[in-house]
């Protein structure tokens, strides 16, 4: 039972400028919706909303 697992190297995460600017944007989103008084419970439900799974 004692085997030894030999750890796999994870690969690297590559973010390029786009990826970086785009979660600013998302942020600015994030915050103009609290400021109009959107809880973030309800934030993310509407996220949640918009996402489908393909079966």
């Amino acid at each position: 039972m004692n085997m030894v697992v030999k750890k796999k190297t994870r690969a690297p995460i590559h973010v390029t400028l786009s990826d970086v600017e785009r979660a600013y944007k998302k942020v600015e989103e994030f915050q103009r919706l609290i400021e109009r008084g959107k809880t973030t419970e309800q934030i993310f439900k509407d996220i949640l909303k918009l996402i489908q799974v393909d079966k």
